[in-house]
């Protein structure tokens, strides 16, 4: 099989560098905010959910960590496979959706439901997933809004279904498990369409010039 080079040129390699540095930066970001969350919400007090009171508990811990783990593989495969042009500004989505959610994190510190599952002892979890997420970093779910936002930015349909097959999923999955609030997971959805359209309106611009300006000072 022939491999395309146009669509890793050197200035779409510098693009995703740049892009890669942005999400890796904003991973970081978001892992810190939510540290510092865990920390004061063990001081806090458990906060009454109507939804939940209604809901059953159901230990779905395997799903919390390797339905996450599947989302991760299918956004990396999807991105490489199918939208190798548009790969770099998928990445900036994806590092804007983390600072935002880094920042309400620090806004809304709390402690996690009463009678949360929580997911130390998966093998997987413990060896990745505890510096990604916390007990306490709860407003609102990534678990819910990375998928979703995987069903916003990529463009084939069947793509696009399975994220937000995923997305539900996982909503489902993070509130039968106590491991959020019900707000946390309902507002994900509006707090990422927001972003996203956010972006697409005020962002688009300033990322199409900076684009420009960083391969103009890296590009040989």
């Amino acid at each position: 099989m022939k491999w395309d080079t146009s669509r890793w040129s050197t200035e779409r390699i510098i693009e995703f560098c740049i892009a890669a540095a942005c999400l890796g930066c904003a991973i970081a970001f978001n892992s810190f905010m939510g540290s510092l969350a865990d920390v004061a919400g063990e001081s806090a007090h458990p906060s009454p959910d109507m939804l939940l009171a209604l809901l059953p508990r159901v230990d779905l811990r395997i799903l919390f960590v390797w339905g996450f783990a599947a989302f991760c593989a299918w956004a990396i495969a999807m991105a490489w496979l199918r939208e190798t042009r548009r790969i770099a500004h998928i990445a900036w989505l994806y590092a804007l959706l983390l600072i935002v959610r880094g920042l309400f994190i620090a806004l809304t510190p709390m402690r996690a439901p009463a009678g949360s599952l929580w997911a130390g002892g998966d093998p997987l979890f413990d060896l990745v997933g505890r510096y990604l997420t916390f007990h306490n970093d709860l407003f609102f779910s990534s678990h819910t809004a990375l998928p979703f936002l995987g069903f916003l930015a990529y463009r084939d349909r069947w793509v696009r279904l399975v994220f937000l097959g995923l997305s539900v999923v996982l909503a489902i999955t993070v509130l039968l498990t106590r491991l959020h609030y019900s707000i946390d997971v309902f507002a994900a959805y509006f707090i990422t369409y927001a972003v996203y359209r956010f972006e697409n309106r005020w962002f688009r611009w300033p990322y199409r010039r900076l684009r420009r300006k960083a391969l103009g000072w890296l590009a040989p």
